[in-house]
């Protein structure tokens, strides 16, 4: 009966054990259950906070760093700006130094031109005096030998009126043979004066000549000074009219301090 007994307990026993086994199990499951929806949205809660804080510390970031950069660009801006006006002064300051050079090298050639038509005038003038020199050379030459035609032609004459002279006068015929050897014949001072003659009529054509070849070469410089004068006197007008207003304008430019 005992042991009948204890077949009957045993498993009430086991049932209980097992009953108090799923209530101690089952209770933290549904405290468990019960706390997880409320931790979770403490932790996401806490998570979006913590994001949302990165992400404005970023945004600051970022901010501050735009703040530098602008700062920096603003800064370049006006060294930029700087750069522009000082490149643009320098700009103005080398062309008016540019004006001011072709002003002068304008200048420069002009008296460069002059310089040409009056050396060239100058060079015509000497060979002109040159020629003059020779053609009056030629003539003192054309004049000598005239001279020294009209002094055979004296000869002849005063020869001839010796003869007569002799021929009307009683000498003896030794004195006549004295004077007739020691001097020239008629017919000897013909010859020599034809000879003359035609020395002085080369003479003086060449003398002519001479002149005229320096008549025109004085003629071809008082030309090329005439045409010297007149390139001055145009030079000097349009200097005048606008080119020394225009000098005048760009020399103050460049007396700027660069």
């Amino acid at each position: 009966m005992y042991q009948g007994r204890m077949k009957i307990l045993r498993p009430t026993a086991v049932s209980l054990c097992l009953g108090c086994l799923l209530t101690f199990t089952s209770a933290p499951r549904a405290v468990s259950e019960e706390g997880q929806p409320g931790n979770a949205k403490v932790l996401l809660e806490a998570a979006k906070k913590k994001q949302a804080e990165r992400k404005r510390a970023a945004m600051q970031t970022e901010l501050d760093r735009l703040g530098e950069d602008a700062k920096q660009g603003q800064q370049e801006l006006g060294d930029v700006e700087k750069s522009i006006s000082d490149v643009g002064n320098a700009v103005n300051q080398t062309k008016s130094q540019i004006d001011l050079l072709a002003g002068r090298k304008k200048n420069v050639t002009q008296d460069m031109e002059l310089l040409g038509l009056r050396a060239e005038a100058e060079r015509l003038k000497v060979e002109a005096l040159s020629l003059l020199s020779a053609a009056h050379a030629k003539a003192k030459d054309a004049l000598t030998k005239r001279n020294e035609e009209l002094d055979l032609k004296k000869a002849i004459i005063s020869t001839q009126l010796q003869k007569m002279s002799e021929s009307e006068s009683t000498g003896d015929a030794v004195s006549k043979k004295a004077t007739t050897g020691s001097s020239p014949t008629v017919t000897e001072l013909r010859r020599d004066l034809a000879k003359a003659e035609s020395k002085t009529e080369v003479a003086t054509y060449k003398a002519h000549e001479a002149m005229n070849a320096a008549s025109l070469k004085l003629q071809q410089a008082d030309a090329a000074a005439a045409k010297a004068e007149k390139k001055q006197a145009e030079f000097a007008a349009e200097k005048t009219s606008g080119g020394g207003k225009a000098d005048e304008t760009v020399k103050p430019k460049a007396k700027t301090p660069r």
